[in-house]
């Protein structure tokens, strides 16, 4: 199993179905999908795929935990059931990771909350991806433009080891907001990959 895609479930019902949608159009097949949340339900089933269900508190500590307690994919994503993704956002990010890298960060647009999946353009960018050390990158945590830094500090727009993430558990706390997860993760990276390519779209009012 490549990837394992965890969907922190909002009760959302349209974007829950866009956001599903979303992964079953993937151009890289190799995944299976898993949504954490508060229903009691074993499995669920919306743009047309069907995944494990698995019941949590809503909490991000505890949804994470469960979320890597049955992951099976060798990298992990995860998102908000209110965003989505581009199609091609598990193929290039697992392209970008290669062999060395413990983790990949894409960029990311905002689009309305009622957009259609139909509707949701993926932006034709220059697709230039880089590979830096974890010090290299904890420099971009703190350094360049306001865009910049805010796409780096985003947990979402991710791809991550799931190894990297067996190795810095538990990865929040209550005091831990979702920046501090991503330097936790950062700093426990040998090589960090990324791309301004926008490749998942996220919820603005």
């Amino acid at each position: 199993m490549k990837i394992t895609f965890v969907i922190m479930d909002c009760y959302d019902e349209s974007t829950f179905e866009r956001c599903m949608q979303s992964v079953s159009l993937q151009s890289l097949e190799d995944y299976e999908v898993i949504v954490v949340g508060g229903r009691e339900v074993k499995e669920i089933t919306a743009g047309g795929i069907t995944a494990r269900y698995f019941t949590c508190l809503d909490d991000i500590s505890d949804m994470l935990e469960t979320a890597l307690n049955n992951a099976k994919g060798e990298f992990v994503c995860f998102i908000d059931s209110v965003h989505c993704f581009s199609p091609f956002f598990a193929e290039k990010m697992t392209d970008m990771c290669g062999e060395d890298a413990d983790m990949a960060c894409c960029g990311y647009v905002g689009i309305q909350r009622d957009t259609l999946l139909s509707q949701v353009g993926v932006p034709l960018m220059m697709y230039r991806p880089e590979k830096v050390s974890a010090a290299e990158y904890m420099t971009k945590l703190t350094d360049g433009d306001v865009v910049s830094v805010e796409m780096h500090n985003y947990f979402e727009n991710k791809l991550y080891r799931r190894s990297l993430l067996e190795k810095c558990r538990p990865l929040a706390g209550d005091d831990t907001i979702e920046t501090g997860i991503v330097q936790k993760l950062a700093k426990n990276s040998e090589n960090i990959a990324f791309t301004d390519e926008p490749l998942i779209f996220v919820c603005i009012e």
